[in-house]
């Protein structure tokens, strides 16, 4: 074997090869007349590579910690951001924030809500409709440390959707101030057969003014056949675009891919009531995959529709 040997009668600085004898110097790896390597040629590079891998380790998980610390104060700043506009927290999951921003309604609204209902609620419409907007009707907005918020298209498409809500509004109110004046015409007409007719007429308006809200036409346009009542799961999938969110599966960027959306919701004749939904998000790589156990999946969809991979972003409406 090779190797050197230090005799201790000579000191510490007297070293020879193990296999001819030859006198060694204090720092050498190999023997001169016969090339044996010494136990330290061996044991160095031993060293050396345990200490690399160690800092290597070390310096991955420190580059980790100091991402998720960047992505973390990346999320606190839009939180705070989104407070000083009006945004309540009202859930923290680490990766992601829910903001809520509750309001009894705007002056133009409760304008339109007096001028068809003070005539005979005396104010409590106006109350009713404070308590539908703080309560029912809240804002909801889902921030992410990585997501691109503020962009200019984002901005005209939430505007033109403020704008059609309050168009709708406004024929809702409408609907109903006509609604308001022939129910008090009806209640001054002696005759008996105008009397029904005029209060049908009204009951009309007023059924129409209803179906003109926007969160009323939401439900609509969402409802069921109308043999469906009570608690209804269901799942829904559809290709999108959004290289700004990640996969649920692998956390890379969606890119082109599916969005899974999962809803809970109660109905009355197939209209729904309330609706919860949640949403995730599937890179085509993660969607093929699952798409290749689609025979396994389809007989347990249904009963783990409340239950996604990965924590769905909540929408109640």
């Amino acid at each position: 074997m090779g190797g050197y040997r230090r005799s201790s009668r000579d000191g510490p600085a007297s070293q020879y090869c193990a296999q001819c004898g030859t006198g060694l110097e204090g720092r050498m790896n190999y023997c001169p007349n016969c090339g044996a390597a010494t136990d330290r040629s061996t044991a160095g590079p031993r060293r050396r590579t345990a200490t690399a891998a160690t800092r290597s380790d070390r310096g991955g998980r420190n580059a980790d910690i100091e991402t998720e610390t960047s992505d973390r104060d990346r999320l606190e700043h839009r939180i705070t951001r989104a407070s000083r506009e009006g945004w309540r927290l009202e859930h923290d999951f680490g990766d992601r924030a829910v903001m809520v921003r509750r309001t009894f309604g705007n002056a133009k609204e409760h304008l339109a809500v007096a001028l068809v209902t003070v005539w005979f609620t005396m104010g409590i419409g106006n109350a009713l409709w404070g308590a539908y907007r703080y309560f029912g009707d809240a804002e909801r907005l889902i921030l992410r440390a990585d997501r691109v918020e503020g962009s200019e298209v984002e901005r005209t498409r939430g505007d033109a959707a403020a704008g059609s809500g309050l168009h709708w509004r406004a024929v809702a109110g409408g609907c109903w101030l006509v609604a308001a004046i022939v129910a008090v015409i009806a209640l001054e007409v002696a005759a008996a057969a105008a009397t029904v007719v005029l209060v049908a007429l009204a009951a009309l308006f007023a059924t129409l003014g209803a179906s003109a809200l926007p969160s009323v036409r939401r439900r609509l346009e969402g409802r069921h056949p109308i043999g469906a009542n009570g608690r209804i799961r269901s799942v829904e999938e559809r290709t999108v675009v959004a290289p700004d969110r990640p996969c649920a599966a692998c956390a890379d960027p969606v890119g082109r891919g599916l969005e899974r959306i999962y809803r809970d919701e109660c109905c009355a004749l197939g209209v729904p009531l309330t609706i919860s939904e949640g949403r995730n998000y599937y890179c085509r790589a993660c969607a093929n995959a699952e798409g290749t156990g689609a025979g396994e999946r389809t007989a347990t969809e249904s009963a783990a529709a409340g239950e996604p991979d990965r924590d769905p972003e909540s929408e109640h409406a």
